[in-house]
């Protein structure tokens, strides 16, 4: 993506040690949102933008949760081509999963790989899951125990982080009760500071009234760079499944439309999108 978040220029950002209240390398980090692999399971990846803000870009999770599509710029390993390759990943890092994940897709043996290698090398390792107690039936065999008991990890929750980030370091108009995916709420604050319609994400990504620098361009840039026209017939359904995977609740067919809308007006074209960008949102 070409277009930098102004999140970036957010002055006294604290240190992910400050927000995790932790200097333990490895962190199990439970997100309720996380559920079953299915197609009603949403916002498995809500957590990114947080982690990203905070300094930590590296992701390794299934292809199912991201429908080939990122919200925002992110190094992403798909979890199921990195078991045999772990000692190429670069830490820090964040690890989505769940049990599930774990003991019926094939991620006991990376994720016990990547916390052998998290511990000796006193690496950041952040495992993003469904549970406080991770289990890896094959190599911790005894009943009750987890790898929070054959580990120096600690253990936090994402939705209690994410509320005192929000209310600390974010002037969002977005309830946190709504999303609790950082870069919606860092749009609201950049549209709420530049008089911009800022209080829902069907208004926030209103490309008609958008500021230039706004975050809700971002996405726009992905689909002209990683995708085709040839799939224009599916484009809303499309997007909007790949919105599902970032976005807790609400209709997000509406907000596809938008986007789509916004890519049709530029003819998909990455100079077109630029200068409809940079138009006078009472011009567009």
């Amino acid at each position: 993506m070409t277009q930098p978040s102004p999140c970036e220029n957010v002055p006294s950002l604290p240190s992910i040690e400050d927000i995790l209240k932790t200097t333990t390398s490895t962190v199990v980090m439970r997100d309720p949102q996380l559920q079953k692999r299915n197609k009603h399971a949403r916002a498995q990846l809500r957590s990114i933008p947080f982690f990203v803000e905070l300094g930590i870009d590296t992701v390794v999770h299934a292809d199912i949760y991201d429908n080939d599509f990122k919200l925002i710029d992110y190094t992403h390993y798909s979890s199921g081509d990195v078991v045999d390759t772990v000692d190429d990943i670069e830490f820090p890092l964040v690890h989505i999963t769940t049990q599930e994940g774990v003991e019926e897709y094939g991620e006991e043996e990376l994720v016990r790989a990547l916390l052998q290698r998290a511990t000796e090398e006193r690496e950041r390792y952040i495992l993003v899951t469904d549970t406080t107690s991770p289990r890896l039936p094959t190599y911790i065999q005894k009943p009750g125990r987890s790898i929070v008991d054959d580990y120096d990890v600690a253990v936090k929750d994402y939705k209690k982080l994410s509320a005192d980030y929000l209310g600390d370091y974010v002037d969002s108009a977005l309830p946190a009760s709504q999303t609790r995916n950082l870069h919606y709420h860092r749009a609201s604050e950049y549209h709420k500071q530049h008089d911009a319609p800022a209080d829902t994400l069907e208004n926030i990504y209103d490309y008609t009234r958008a500021p230039a620098e706004s975050p809700v361009w971002e996405p726009l840039y992905y689909f002209i760079e990683h995708d085709l026209e040839n799939v224009l017939d599916e484009y809303s359904e499309r997007i909007s499944d790949a919105l599902r995977s970032w976005t807790e609740r609400g209709e997000t067919r509406y907000v596809a439309n938008q986007m789509l809308d916004a890519l049709r007006v530029c003819e998909f074209e990455k100079e077109q999108l630029k200068e409809y960008q940079q138009t006078d949102p009472h011009l567009r």
